[in-house]
C-alpha cells in the first residue's frame, strides 16, 4: 500500500502507539481474575479506537513515520489456539520483509513438540 505524503514529505512507514492498554485488561481481570506467572506467554485481544495521528522523522531517511495512536477499550486474554495461525502468518510477513527465508525440510513444526 502506498502511503500518502504529508506536507509534501514522503511517508516511509507507519507505527502504533497504544494508550490505556492496561486499563482494559485490568477491568477484564477484575471480573475474571487469573494468576499470570513470570515468563508465561499470554495472548491478548484488544478493542481500540484510532485517535490522534502524528508524524515523526524516520531515522534513516528524509521521510516521515505516520504514528497512529490507539486508545484501548475492552481487552481480554485469549487461548493461543484462537490466534496462533494469524500470528504465524504475521511472523512470516515480518521475516520476508527483513529478507529472512524459511527453509522447509518436510519435518514437523518444532512448536508442536
Amino acid at each position: 500500500m502506498a502511503l500518502r505524503k504529508f506536507e509534501r514529505i514522503e511517508v516511509v512507514g507507519t507505527a502504533i502507539k497504544v494508550t490505556n492498554a492496561g486499563d482494559g485488561l485490568s477491568k477484564a481481570m477484575q471480573v475474571d481474575p487469573c494468576e499470570l506467572h513470570v515468563r508465561e506467554r499470554v495472548f491478548i485481544v484488544i478493542e481500540a479506537e484510532v485517535g490522534p495521528i502524528t508524524f515523526k522523522p524516520a531515522t534513516d531517511s528524509g521521510g516521515l513515520i505516520r504514528v497512529h495512536t490507539l486508545k484501548s477499550g475492552t481487552a481480554t486474554l485469549v487461548d493461543e489456539a484462537l490466534v496462533k495461525d494469524v500470528l504465524e502468518e504475521q511472523r512470516i510477513k515480518i521475516e520476508e520483509a527483513l529478507g529472512i527465508e524459511r527453509l522447509d525440510f518436510g519435518g514437523e513444526d518444532p512448536d508442536d513438540e
